[in-house]
């Protein structure tokens, strides 16, 4: 008998300790970010921005304690700007869009031993855009299938000496991860960030109260220039991203020390840029850039 509640006692012990120390008692954590396979993720919110314009919130869960998946996940989110692969599973396709948000709790619910957090993505949509309308037409409850984080341009603190940034729509959404990246970065204080961002009017501008209350905060790293393409406008200024604009935008860029940024429609990175081709690379710099000598060291396109 006293060899049964020892053994008891011991095993009691035993399953106290896993409970404490490791997930083995838990129920299997779904809806993790993983870079090498799909993973269904489910839509918690859904807010206009514009009229074509959605920003989608989804869940994202993490175990009590990391393991090798979340050691991959965050090593890959540490070495810079980072996007995810949303597919359409409806007809099997995907595009790579970047989050403007991500965010882990670090309060355990004890019940499923696991972290929740979530992943934020805005998302215009397009008249013949297959995968934003297939977003579009999703419901607060639906999953989605993902498959992140890629890294897609390496960055350290400080790196650069400054960032030119232009960007065009819902390009502003690697912009934004950076720059919320830096400002939250007390060894990046040192690193200046210039956007230039153009929308169609300015109700079209995607998260202006924020990047106004970020520059009004970090006035000495960050300032933002907003362009429309027509009026009536009282904060932007009604006009294209030429080879003026573009010259001023970037007057003091200094090679090796800093880089030009661009995201956005086709049509406005080839009037500046050049427009990044399907793939891996970058292609030519072409456009304003090149008139104003920028070379393909100096500029990069997400």
């Amino acid at each position: 008998m006293i060899w049964a509640m020892e053994a008891i006692g011991a095993t009691m012990a035993f399953l106290y300790y896993l409970h404490l120390h490791t997930d083995l008692l838990k129920p299997e954590v779904k809806e993790r970010l993983n870079p090498e396979k799909y993973t269904p993720f489910t839509l918690t919110e859904k807010e206009s921005l514009t009229p074509d314009t959605v920003r989608f919130r989804f869940r994202v869960n993490r175990p009590r304690f990391d393991d090798e998946l979340e050691k991959l996940v965050d090593g890959i989110i540490a070495q810079g700007a980072w996007a995810m692969d949303i597919k359409d599973h409806m007809v099997q396709t995907y595009r790579t869009y970047t989050p403007v948000g991500f965010f882990m709790s670090d309060v355990v619910d004890e019940e499923s031993g696991s972290r929740e957090g979530y992943l934020e993505f805005v998302v215009k949509r397009y008249p013949r855009g297959s995968l934003s309308r297939f977003l579009h037409d999703t419901r607060v409850g639906d999953q989605v299938e993902m498959r992140g984080p890629m890294l897609v341009w390496p960055y350290h603190s400080a790196k650069y000496r400054h960032l030119y940034m232009i960007a065009g729509g819902t390009g502003v959404a690697p912009m934004y991860q950076l720059i919320d990246r830096i400002l939250n970065d007390p060894d990046d204080s040192g690193t200046r960030i210039s956007l230039l961002y153009g929308s169609q009017t300015e109700p079209d501008i995607i998260y202006r109260g924020l990047l106004d209350k970020l520059a009004q905060t970090h006035g000495d790293q960050l300032s933002v220039t907003y362009l429309v393409d027509r009026g009536p406008a009282t904060v932007a200024r009604v006009a294209i991203p030429d080879m003026d604009t573009v010259r001023v935008f970037t007057e003091g860029f200094e090679r090796g020390k800093d880089v030009v940024l661009m995201c956005g429609p086709d049509a406005m990175l080839a009037a500046i840029s050049g427009v990044k081709p399907v793939g891996a690379g970058q292609g030519p710099v072409q456009g304003v850039l090149r008139e104003l000598g920028f070379t393909p060291a100096d500029v990069f396109k997400f």
